[in-house]
């Protein structure tokens, strides 16, 4: 039936790629369709069927963006710091936490890590970020190298982005890294690199940061060229495991200076909260 072969050619061609040839053949066959259905009834039936076929398969392209930064540029409507899917590695999407309010927006956040100051700033312990309203997270620091080369934790509390995307993201062009600290005096820190890449798995996710501004200190610069360690890759200056002895996987060079990804005490020269980390494109 002539009926059924248009209906077959739609669903073959009816596809986002293909979308001017799509109205172009409706066009073509909607008399056909006319001519071979006798009864009103017939032809509400026919394009009941055609509507119900092609539902959806013919939309737009969804869009899609490799940071928070080219979202931000890319979008027009003014949007708000909360949870986006990217697609750093072409179509394999990311959920990512985006900071479009601080500095002028467009902040992919690769690690944010709410602590809890207790027994006079000598004890630190994970809780929730200011993001959700759970209570205290489950969530350790104290992870393998391949839970580091991929996303884990909660999105909305804390989290470790992914060094295989950090890596994905600072390789193919110039990008920032913005750090947020709160201190013990419960003052806001920052410090910027205009400078920073993250090396590829066979370099052992190596940092390269330079060109700092800031407030907070220049603590990354004692770690530049470092490569990561984790509790199963130790790849520090010491004998001893700075990620096994701290509970939180970073680029030691020896097990001070910084660290904010660590279960017990996160530290940029002193003992801190609330850490964040986020890069951006320039």
């Amino acid at each position: 039936m002539r009926i059924d072969k248009i209906m077959q050619e739609l669903h073959d061609t009816c596809i986002r790629d293909n979308q001017r040839q799509t109205i172009k053949k409706l066009k073509k066959d909607k008399q056909t369709i006319l001519d071979k259905s006798k009864e009103k009834r017939e032809t509400r039936r026919i394009f009941d069927l055609l509507k119900q076929d092609t539902k959806g398969i013919c939309l737009p392209p969804i869009a899609k963006y490799k940071d928070c930064t080219e979202l931000k540029r890319k979008t027009k409507k003014k949007l708000n710091d909360g949870v986006y899917m990217i697609y750093p590695a072409g179509n394999n999407p990311v959920q990512a936490y985006c900071d479009m309010t601080t500095d002028g927006g467009g902040w992919t956040q690769t690690n944010f890590t709410e602590v809890h100051k207790k027994k006079k700033h000598i004890e630190l312990v994970l809780t929730v970020s200011p993001r959700n309203n759970k209570g205290y997270l489950c969530t350790s620091f104290a992870r393998t190298w391949v839970e580091y080369e991929n996303e884990f934790g909660d999105i909305h509390g804390d989290f470790w982005f992914g060094n295989k995307y950090t890596h994905i993201l600072t390789s193919s062009g110039k990008y920032e890294l913005r750090v947020e600290v709160v201190d013990s005096g419960n003052n806001k820190k920052y410090a910027v690199y205009k400078i920073f890449v993250v090396g590829d798995a066979a370099s052992k996710y190596k940092l390269t940061v330079g060109d700092y501004s800031g407030n907070a200190g220049d603590r990354l610069q004692f770690q530049n060229g470092m490569q990561f360690t984790t509790v199963d890759k130790d790849n520090d200056k010491l004998n001893t495991n700075c990620a096994v002895r701290h509970k939180g996987s970073w680029w030691y060079k020896s097990c001070f200076a910084c660290d904010l990804s660590n279960d017990t005490r996160p530290f940029w020269a002193n003992v801190i909260s609330k850490p964040v980390m986020m890069i951006r494109k320039i």
